[in-house]
């Protein structure tokens, strides 16, 4: 009876950990294509990105051609007093010009004298010589409203590498979870045989009554553990269902058939001066400096402020509806005019821009903040990921020295020169020892992907 009982755990021993049914995979680059297309926080990003263009376009608004047209008419106790009849188009430029061209009709006995009587028409231009010569506030906007831009893509970059982040956390700890499960799945059956031949044993005399309250006790122990697992598993599942999403933007419980790739990331690690170059393309990084450029201007736009007004507008009149019957600019038939203007002390102007450029210092210094601390984040998931993987590798060592105890204690078992006490002994330390290599193996894969996630590559 002993010797069937050594062959027996000696088989279950060599039992693959994981003896699951047949199951549908969900690959780690599966997962992570779900969650980029459906997952409500990914349509937010882009969401994001489309408001600031047509944020953009409603900036460039500002330059847009306009026509107007307007007529005013009075008559009063029988007298027709005046008909005034206009029209203007408007086509604002980049550079400061404004141009303008459009037809009069000015009818009625009290039509005001400034005024021309009769059919007329004009091509005009007016511009901005001092202050607004070179930035003013609709060019301004539509610059600010172009880095704004920029920054709700980096703003889609970050908010897609917390989220692939997370998502990759909630895959990991599935999938270890999973593996954990078989493990305590496969000790239990390898227990509950070993129940059923100590019990044949007693009964048949080969081995003492108590062996049974001895494997008893493991075997209450591995199914204590098992249901340990299972609640493990089963709140790592719904904890991965917040990133499972369909295309019809319904929420995705993963069936119970459905389980993870064996395979892990094992890719091997860059030189870290790779990885700190790509710091500076981090989408905080970017953010930041996209600041910086909002700011800057800003500013050029206060230094406007100290600048004289110096405003010249030119009109080319003309008789009838004919724009350049008489194209002589100086000559006659013309109206033109200038404005220049300054406060005497630009106390206001000299303000606002002090506190532009102590805004873009304050600004220059969070970048050097920001960047400090995403260089050591990368250094420190760096240093995490060669540490644990050298870990791993001597604690798999750990871990087949653990599994040679074990054989060799049944191997005693069997020429009668251990007990049934140190065999529990040995396997709860191998079942200890394959806890951790699974959890190390989980750590590891997660420690490659905090470093994309420190230098901003998950949202590649």
């Amino acid at each position: 009876m002993q010797k069937i009982l050594f062959y027996l755990l000696l088989f279950l021993s060599f039992m693959p950990l994981a003896q699951a049914q047949e199951k549908e995979l969900l690959t780690y680059d599966e997962f992570m294509n779900i969650v980029r297309k459906y997952h409500p926080v990914a349509q937010q990003a882009y969401i994001q990105a489309d408001i600031a263009r047509a944020e953009l376009q409603s900036a460039r608004g500002a330059f847009e051609p306009s026509v107007y047209f307007n007529k005013n008419e009075k008559q009063f106790a029988g007298t027709h007093y005046y008909t005034y009849l206009t029209s203007e188009l408007k086509v604002p430029t980049w550079y400061g010009l404004d141009f303008k061209a459009g037809t009069e009709n000015n009818q009625g006995y009290y039509t005001a004298t400034e005024l021309s009587k009769g059919r007329s028409s004009f091509v005009g231009v007016q511009a901005a010589l001092g202050k607004g010569l070179l930035i003013d506030k609709r060019r301004a906007a539509v610059r600010q409203a172009r880095e704004m831009v920029n920054y709700s893509d980096q703003e889609r970059r970050l908010m897609l590498n917390e989220l692939l982040y997370d998502a990759t956390a909630a895959y990991y700890e599935w999938q270890n979870s999973f593996f954990l499960k078989q493990l305590a799945d496969s000790l239990l059956q390898t227990n509950q045989d070993r129940f059923q031949f100590i019990k044949q044993g007693v009964t048949l005399g080969d081995r003492p009554a108590i062996d049974t309250v001895e494997t008893l006790a493991q075997l209450q122990s591995f199914e204590f553990m098992q249901t340990e697992a299972q609640q493990a598993l089963n709140n790592a599942t719904f904890e991965l269902g917040n990133f499972l999403w369909q295309e019809n933007q319904q929420a995705y419980q993963l069936p119970a058939f459905v389980a993870p790739a064996s395979t892990r990331i094992e890719r091997p690690l860059m030189p870290l001066a790779d990885y700190l170059n790509f710091v500076t393309t981090h989408p905080k990084l970017q953010q930041a400096q996209i600041k910086s450029n909002v700011l800057g201007i800003e500013k050029q736009l206060k230094f406007q402020s100290l600048l004289p007004t110096f405003n010249v507008q030119y009109n080319m009149l003309n008789k009838d509806y004919t724009f350049f019957a008489e194209p002589n600019l100086f000559q006659n038939n013309y109206k033109w005019g200038f404005t220049i203007g300054i406060p005497l002390f630009l106390r206001e102007a000299r303000a606002e821009y002090r506190k532009a450029n102590l805004k873009i210092s304050q600004q220059s210094w969070e970048n050097r903040i920001l960047f400090t601390e995403q260089q050591n984040k990368v250094n420190q998931y760096f240093n995490d990921a060669v540490q644990l993987q050298r870990q791993l590798q001597i604690y798999q060592q750990t871990v087949n020295n653990y599994r040679r105890l074990y054989e060799a204690e049944i191997i005693k078992f069997r020429n009668g020169e251990s007990s049934l006490f140190l065999v529990n002994s040995r396997e709860n330390k191998l079942y200890e020892a394959l806890q951790k290599q699974i959890s190390l193996q989980t750590k590891v894969a997660k420690s490659i992907v905090a470093i994309d996630y420190a230098t901003g590559q998950l949202a590649q």
